[in-house]
């Protein structure tokens, strides 16, 4: 019973807790999609606002240059120019307003709500009749300054011509004047005569002086008003140019900053945008390495193939020792997976303990740290380190094979003295050499040639005969002789005789190469009296090159720089 009890509860606390769980995922689930919703409304708002506020202030900035030209353009027209394009602004913001009208039931902005599309062009054509209002009170006031110049113009006008007028008349009066007195010594008695002709004359005479003088105190008085007025005007200041303000549009369009600042704000305690915005702000840079990593194999491929290859192939071969003989001889005239040797005791046999398959109990055995102490880089390099060092006194067979590599077989390359084989050692797994004696290896250095460049090959090793080198192949080791010209895949190339001409030739199609199946060059021979030396297969795990395999395809190329 109490095992029933306990089934019971367990199976309920396991479902409780299963509901918990659904609840929570629920809940989390709910406020991340409102989260996101939240989210996504708050940048689409502020995609739109930041888009109207570039677009309104262009078009701002379209108006502010046109009404500035245009304002500037009026400072030297005329009072009926100015009343003309005067009336001209008016019926512009007479027809924005009426533009205006239409948003205007979509209320007035308030603080912390959406700002919708209409509300932004009700703001558009709010800076356009701010800046038609600039432009109309600038024309204003450069009217009412060419009224008040033209009235000190017609004042000052008017002043030169009652200061004429006085003159005029003050002259004339001088004048009757003397006309009176010499009127009166002509005839002294003639203003006691009452009645007579010259009695009446010089009363003529009078009323003319009379009338001047009075034109010539009312021409004073006129001259005396209006000098003051023309004293009491000050001269104008230069009227400036006309230029908007920036700041007297950007108060029209600061609800849309208030509210950006708003949006930033909610954004930025938004946990999607926190993850969101890193990943922007990283994502063209990780693009840009994307593309980079995608199109620089091929730059390179075709740089190579296209410039450097063909160049290559017009330069004239290298040949390390014309003097030396190219005779060389692979025993049975074939490699296999096995091969029986047999060592005298005239000579000994260096070979890497896992190639020996089996071997006779006779002769000395013992351990031979490298190959040649004189070139130490090159025996460590080549893996040709602690190499199983074999005398006998008398004939011995042994059995070689590549026992960790399925596809290699073994070949015996005799080189005969006054031969030399140019090689990179890699492939080589033992020598059968003269007892006390040490296969002899000379460094060339090939720095000016392009061919050398183009392979990374600058350092050529050569083995001189007399001596029996155990070499490794993949699916076989084969030995050709080069007559008038050969052509090898780069890949499979062991070695050839030093007195051969070696150059490098395109491979023929772009594609293959590109995609891999071919290497850029193939290995050129030429000459009569000497052999080169391959294997059947270029190992399938053998990938030559700075693009090759990463890390290790650049450790191959710097190998390859030094011959090794």
């Amino acid at each position: 019973m109490k095992n029933l009890v306990g089934t019971v509860v367990r199976w309920m606390l396991h479902h409780f807790l299963t509901l918990l769980l659904i609840f929570s995922v629920l809940i989390v689930g709910k406020v991340a999609l409102s989260e996101w919703d939240t989210f996504q409304s708050l940048r689409a708002e502020f995609a739109l606002l930041i888009k109207s506020d570039q677009s309104i202030s262009a078009k701002v900035a379209d108006m502010v240059k046109a009404a500035t030209e245009r304002g500037n353009g009026m400072r030297n027209a005329s009072l009926q120019m100015l009343q003309q394009r005067v009336s001209e602004v008016d019926q512009q913001i007479n027809v924005k307003r009426l533009e205006k009208q239409q948003f205007s039931r979509f209320g007035q902005l308030l603080a912390g709500t959406p700002i919708v599309q209409t509300q932004l062009e009700g703001m558009r054509v709010d800076t356009e009749i701010r800046i038609l209002e600039i432009e109309r009170s600038y024309l204003l006031d450069l009217k009412s300054r060419l009224v008040a110049e033209n009235t000190d113009r017609e004042n000052r006008e008017k002043l030169a011509a009652v200061h004429q007028a006085h003159k005029t008349f003050y002259q004339r009066w001088q004048q009757i004047g003397a006309e009176i007195d010499a009127f009166d010594k002509l005839h002294p008695w003639a203003k006691f005569t009452i009645g007579s002709t010259e009695f009446i004359k010089r009363g003529e005479l009078e009323q003319q002086q009379s009338i001047y003088l009075n034109r010539t105190k009312e021409a004073d008085l006129v001259y005396q008003q209006l000098n003051t007025i023309v004293l009491n005007t000050r001269p104008l200041a230069q009227f400036p140019a006309f230029k908007i303000d920036k700041k007297q549009v950007d108060v029209i369009l600061q609800p849309i900053r208030t509210r950006l600042d708003e949006l930033n704000l909610h954004l930025a305690n938004n946990w999607f945008e926190k993850l969101m915005k890193p990943i922007e702000e990283v994502a063209p840079t990780a693009f840009l390495i994307l593309f980079s990593i995608i199109l620089t194999p091929f730059a390179i491929k075709a740089l190579f193939y296209f410039v450097l290859a063909p160049l290559a192939s017009r330069r004239p071969p290298i040949c390390m020792l014309p003097d030396s003989a190219g005779g060389l001889v692979l025993e049975a005239g074939h490699s296999s997976v096995s091969r029986t040797i047999t060592v005298n005791g005239e000579q000994e046999l260096l070979i890497h303990p896992e190639f020996l398959q089996s071997s006779s109990i006779q002769g000395e055995k013992d351990t031979r740290w490298l190959l040649d102490w004189r070139y130490p880089l090159t025996s460590l390099a080549s893996n040709m380190v602690a190499l199983t060092r074999i005398r006998t006194n008398s004939p011995a067979t042994f059995v070689l094979s590549a026992t960790n590599d399925p596809f290699s077989e073994i070949g015996i390359l005799s080189i005969p003295k006054g031969s030399a084989l140019v090689m990179q050692p890699h492939s080589l797994v033992g020598v059968i050499q003269p007892r006390g004696t040490v296969v002899r290896i000379t460094s060339h250095w090939r720095l000016n040639s392009i061919h050398a460049w183009l392979t990374l090959q600058l350092r050529y090793l050569a083995f001189h005969g007399p001596v029996d080198l155990i070499l490794q192949g993949c699916r076989g080791v084969r030995i050709e002789k080069a007559d008038s010209g050969r052509s090898i895949n780069q890949a499979a190339t062991i070695g050839f005789s030093a007195n051969l001409s070696y150059a490098t030739r395109r491979c023929e199609t772009f594609g293959a190469y590109f995609l891999g199946k071919q290497e850029l060059l193939n290995d050129t021979f030429k000459g009569e009296n000497g052999f080169y030396v391959y294997e059947e297969m270029p190992h399938y795990g053998k990938k030559t090159g700075l693009t090759g395999r990463g890390l290790e395809g650049l450790t191959d190329s710097l190998l390859k720089v030094l011959g090794i």
